[in-house]
């Protein structure tokens, strides 16, 4: 009789195998879902009613609008010219093109725009006008950068799928994994900006008041989305004292603050109602609804065929570290998918019930450490997007820019790990 175990770990390479062979993403996923269930011993009825059972569940629901709002919200700031009037408003702030470069592709991570690295190129390209930078130092300094935020960034669709999948508080996870965004920069600054050395800024201007109250006014939908993230729950707390108590999913505190900075979006740009609906029946908008809605159904059915159960069961027959697992497994779908909600919807499925606990914090601290494993596989990954059109914008070769983002993304494993390490030994 095969293991649980193993079982999913050759559900988890079919996934991965029939993605490289170009299947689509969410297909992949479904189709390991199904063959799962099948092979767990549900039987046809058992796969009909647990996927049944997952699509029309409120989690599912409410993390397909919130995804749809998200990739409207990006789509709609881009085609509009805001977040480029955003990002250049910010080069009167520094002096070093280095710094303008790195900004201006961080500030474009803020919105999960897939393939938005290439949005930020031509910008960094222009900051960086110096004799000497390599363009495989460029090629590394759009990518990292403009990813900076997506250990925590309530934005990614990563971060959404994490935090459902986990069943916590939204802030709860921002808090836990905050600290990693500045681990990166820091990373990034010693190995990708150090070797360029200081290169004089070349938009011209300097700073003023004015011209940082127009950076906030372009920047105000996100603003917004992260006033709401917070607002909602201390608006909760106020009716309960009130003596009304309402249950709202921890995902939904996203869903006010998208609507009204898409509103925002589209009233202050004078958007045409014909390139709104375009954005909302973009393909890009619909495949990455449908990829999560895939993700769920993985996690369905892995709960309904209690393979969870088995395999956490299987783990203490055999004395196999669990540990191994919660960081290898993440790591190598990020390796091979090279996006976020690959790593997550492969991954987190399986590993969460071996380190969940009752302790809030040692349960965030374990997941905080799988998730970083995850993204620095993801970034990687020779097969992500955003390196892929970096370097191919660059025109750089791919080994040399690859050693440029290898360093700094051991820089970021390492000291994630001490941070665990530190964190259980108080």
């Amino acid at each position: 009789m095969i293991p649980a175990l193993i079982k999913v770990f050759i559900i988890f390479g079919i996934i991965l195998i029939i993605n490289r062979m170009k299947l689509n993403l969410g297909l992949s996923i479904i189709t390991g879902a199904l063959i799962l269930g099948m092979w767990m011993g549900l039987g046809l009825g058992g796969v009909g009613w647990s996927l049944i059972g997952t699509v029309t569940e409120m989690q599912t629901i409410s993390l397909g609008l919130i995804v749809g709002l998200i990739m409207i919200l990006s789509g709609l700031m881009d085609k509009s010219g805001q977040m480029d009037r955003m990002v250049k408003g910010l080069a009167i702030l520094s002096r070093d093109g280095r710094t303008v470069g790195s900004v201006m592709a961080a500030l474009i991570g803020l919105l999960p725009m897939p393939g938005g690295a290439l949005f930020s190129a031509p910008m960094v390209e222009a900051s960086l006008k110096k004799d000497g930078v390599a363009r495989e130092q460029k090629t590394a300094l759009n990518y990292w950068f403009r990813h900076v935020w997506e250990y925590w960034w309530p934005l990614y669709p990563g971060v959404i799928l994490v935090v459902a999948l986990m069943e916590v508080k939204t802030w709860h996870f921002i808090a836990m994994m905050a600290i990693m965004t500045p681990v990166s920069v820091l990373s990034g600054m010693f190995f990708i900006l150090k070797p360029i050395g200081k290169i004089e800024a070349q938009e011209q201007g300097s700073f003023s008041w004015g011209g940082l109250w127009k950076f906030i006014w372009e920047m105000m939908p996100i603003l917004l989305v992260i006033l709401f993230i917070f607002l909602l729950p201390a608006l909760l707390r106020v009716i309960e004292i009130l003596g009304i108590r309402i249950d709202v999913h921890s995902g939904l505190s996203l869903l006010p603050g998208l609507a009204i900075a898409i509103v925002w979006v589209w009233r202050i740009n004078r958007v045409s109602a014909k390139r709104l609906l375009s954005v909302i029946i973009g393909k890009g908008t619909w495949s990455m609804v449908f990829l999560i809605l895939a993700v769920m159904i993985f996690k369905g059915m892995m709960e309904d065929s209690q393979a969870v159960i088995q395999i956490r069961n299987e783990l203490t027959a055999y004395h196999i570290p669990a540990m191994l697992i919660i960081l290898i497994m993440p790591f190598l779908s990020g390796l091979i998918t090279g996006i976020a909600v690959g790593f997550v919807g492969a991954a987190f499925p399986i590993i969460i019930p071996m380190f969940r606990s009752p302790d809030l914090i040692d349960f965030l601290s374990t997941a905080g450490l799988a998730y970083v494993f995850g993204y620095i596989g993801m970034i990687l990954s020779p097969v992500h997007l955003c390196f892929l059109v970096s370097k191919d914008y660059y025109r750089a070769g791919f080994l040399e820019s690859y050693q440029y983002v290898l360093k700094p993304g051991l820089m970021v494993m390492a000291t994630a790990v001490i941070l665990y390490v530190i964190q259980r030994a108080l």
